[in-house]
């Protein structure tokens, strides 16, 4: 079955794919737990993809900012993940790259 809603580009697939997989860990978790886990998940993805490829590191509070924004849309995790690659490719201070 194919995901009609997982990002074709990078790095919101990368950002995608983190929340996919531990959001398929729900099961047992509280949500405060799971929520909290999902963000550090999509966190140290957008981390560590920024890293490798010479984007900004985003702070976790934006994250959330684009968690917020994301809230309630049926395409929630793809709305996320571009929110967030968005936000990795402003740099502090300067125009977008």
């Amino acid at each position: 079955m194919s995901d009609i809603f997982r990002p074709h580009t990078e790095p919101a697939r990368t950002l995608y794919d983190a929340f996919q997989e531990e959001a398929a860990k729900r099961k047992g978790r509280s949500v405060e737990e799971w929520l909290d886990a999902e963000m550090q998940a999509v966190w140290a993805a957008a981390r560590d993809y920024a890293q490798q490829h010479g984007l900004r590191v985003v702070r976790l509070s934006e994250v959330a900012d684009a968690r917020s924004s994301a809230s309630g849309h049926v395409d929630y995790g793809a709305k996320w993940a571009y929110g967030i690659a968005e936000r990795m490719k402003i740099r502090p201070g300067g125009p977008d790259r």
